[in-house]
């Protein structure tokens, strides 16, 4: 049974509609399915490979890494808040194939590693930058060494389906369209698309979320914008390291541009931030976050790619307004904008547990958890109480209605308050390790992932690197 999106029953709403009849040839059958490859998923693909699955991952864009590497900026955040508690232990709190990787890009020459804030610790005791073009390269390198398939400009369009269990997906790519069947599948989608397409049970906040799509410059006299910004105190975030440079050691940098008369109105007007951003070139502003739109449904074309328009017009004004009136500026331009906008929130997939605000703020602790995290978008304003960490269990992973089917990346956590924790980059990729565990185990195991041993997920996990508080215990 094909189970595809609602286009045609809203055609048919309209007074208009089609009907195809098609025969889809199956070019792939595999024990685990990965849709997406992005932050969660390039990871979940990794994590279920090493564990003996055969893995096929299907992405959309010609690259993995999604949001890590196309907007993110620097990763939020392998470590705990310990810096705005004074008794807080400094913790490396999110360890496995997401520590590996930044490993991996150090020894490629493409990370400075995890880097201590020194002004803005409040917000995140320690921030990793990575470089995105090396990241590509040494993130396809790992899924070719584990011997994952990789099906990249390919997008999902419907899922197999046996009664309530997926059984794989439907692709269209530069192939035509095909199917691949599969024993689990993970929807790494962010939108979660093939969640949707099964009939999952979901909410859509576009209320109390927005898009941003920041970019870089190069040309940028970074010494002499960091003297102009802390003669006139606009300086939030600060951090200076060697980066090969005699002159330039800014890494990270936020500053309230707002708060410099000539911005004040076009930043409000337009909501932007910040920015936020940081620097990994000599004279090159590699990241810079501020455009910004509220309210938008990215998973309705026509309001994605108005948003889309709307802030490439808003990266070039502001850019035009920093070359003019900010010091360093001057002989600047815009080198990199990312492929698409960057989404934090859309579909929030109903799953048999529901991270609260409060279960996060507590650091509460699951007997079933599968990773710790220890950051909040909205610090300082929101924390982890005392500076620890919270447990994510393995039930939110798995959607209420379905079987066969784990969730890993943005689509869990219904609150948004709760979801500027979980959907963070570096949860993101330690929900991939468990999501991509748990796949290999069910196949080695022969069960579904509702009737996993946890326990032995969780022993797995723990062999593989995963932190699970361990050594608290």
């Amino acid at each position: 049974m094909v189970s595809e999106a609602g286009t045609e029953r809203e055609a048919m709403m309209a007074g208009d509609f089609i009907v195809e009849q098609i025969r889809t040839p199956v070019r792939y059958t595999c024990d685990t399915v990965v849709c997406g490859g992005g932050t969660a998923g390039f990871v979940a693909a990794l994590a279920a490979a090493r564990n003996g699955a055969k893995t096929v991952m299907v992405e959309r864009l010609g690259y993995v890494g999604g949001t890590l590497v196309n907007g993110a900026g620097p990763l939020h955040s392998f470590y705990n808040l310990y810096k705005a508690f004074p008794d807080a232990k400094k913790q490396q709190v999110v360890q496995g194939i997401p520590q590996e990787m930044i490993e991996r890009m150090m020894a490629a020459g493409g990370s400075p590693g995890h880097l201590e804030q020194e002004k803005g610790g409040s917000y995140d005791s320690v921030i990793t930058i990575v470089d995105w073009e090396l990241f590509k390269d040494v993130a396809f390198t790992m899924l070719e060494e584990a011997g994952v398939t990789v099906l990249l400009h390919t997008m999902i369009v419907g899922v197999l389906k046996d009664g309530d269990q997926l059984t794989g997906i439907v692709t269209e790519g530069k192939s035509g369209r095909e199917a691949i069947r599969a024993g689990v599948v993970i929807d790494a989608t962010g939108d979660a698309d093939v969640a949707a397409f099964a009939g999952a049970d979901y909410e859509k906040r576009q209320d109390t979320t927005s898009v941003g799509m920041p970019f870089g410059m190069n040309d940028v006299d970074m010494t002499r914008l960091v003297e102009y910004l802390k003669k006139n105190n606009l300086i939030t975030q600060l951090i200076e390291g060697d980066k090969g440079s005699e002159t330039d050691h800014v890494i990270r940098l936020g500053f309230q541009l707002n708060q410099v008369p000539e911005f004040t109105e076009f930043m409000n007007k337009e909501g932007m931030w910040g920015p936020l951003g940081f620097s990994l070139h000599e004279n090159s502003f590699t990241y810079i976050n501020s455009a910004n739109l509220i309210n938008v449904d990215t998973t309705n074309s026509e309001e994605y790619s108005a948003a889309e328009i709307t802030l490439r017009h808003q990266i070039m004004q502001l850019a035009a307004m920093l070359k003019k009136y900010i010091p360093g500026f001057e002989k600047s331009y815009v080198s990199w904008t990312p492929a698409s906008i960057g989404i934090r929130l859309t579909r929030i997939i109903t799953c048999e547990h529901d991270m609260s605000l409060e279960e996060i703020v507590n650091g509460r602790r699951f007997k079933d958890e599968v990773y710790l995290y220890g950051f909040h978008d909205c610090a300082p304003r929101i924390t982890i109480k005392e500076g620890g960490c919270y447990g994510v269990p393995y039930r939110a992973l798995l959607p209420v209605k379905l079987q066969g089917l784990l969730l890993a990346g943005r689509c869990i956590t219904s609150t948004w308050e709760a979801h500027m924790s979980t959907r963070n980059t570096v949860s993101c990729m330690a929900q991939g390790q468990a999501a991509g565990t748990a796949a290999a185990l069910c196949i080695r195991e022969g069960c579904l992932p509702k009737a996993l041993d946890v326990m032995k997920l969780r022993t797995t996990l723990i062999s593989q690197g995963v932190y699970l508080g361990q050594e608290d215990k």
